[in-house]
């Protein structure tokens, strides 16, 4: 049986976790030899902070794994080899197509916790589309949903629908 995974993790991401990691190494040789520092211990917590924050990003792991012959989908996400979550989706029988939905949504945030800032963005919803109805995939943005649904229409020859609103 063979299987067949997308990573959902973006490797821009990743990357920027390495460099985060070395970025934090550089500074703490250039604060220790600079003569400059006025204290060792907060170049070290400062750059221990900054490797930390690098780990997470190079260390979480999601993905979407197919089966072969099979009529699951497995959502499943990890930090450092540690399975975090598991999320078995089951395709819908007779599902003839991916349905992308865009939604329009809102927030507001609070600059400073006084000034009310309203911000706007697009979000994907991406369904398994059957007669019966429909069974939510994944909720994302439009390239990471296009890349989602090429995947799956070349392993599960299932087509996909984009939904644009205006």
């Amino acid at each position: 049986m063979k299987n067949y995974s997308y990573n959902l993790f973006p490797k821009p991401l990743v990357l920027t976790g390495y460099a985060l990691i070395m970025l934090a190494f550089v500074l703490f040789i250039l604060n220790l030899y600079s003569g400059k520092s006025e204290s060792v211990l907060n170049d070290l917590v400062s750059s221990i902070a900054i490797v930390f924050i690098g780990l997470v990003l190079v260390s979480f792991r999601s993905k979407i794994i197919i089966k072969d012959k099979s009529d699951i989908v497995i959502k499943e996400s990890g930090f450092l080899g540690i399975s975090l979550s598991n999320e078995k989706i089951k395709i819908p029988h007779n599902c003839d197509r991916i349905y992308i939905k865009q939604k329009n949504k809102k927030g507001t945030g609070y600059y400073r916790s006084v000034l009310p800032v309203n911000y706007g963005f697009k979000s994907f919803d991406m369904f398994f589309h059957s007669d019966a109805g429909v069974v939510r995939l994944i909720n994302t943005d439009c390239s990471r949903a296009i890349k989602i649904a090429e995947f799956l229409k070349s392993n599960l020859k299932l087509d996909y629908t984009l939904e644009l609103t205006q």
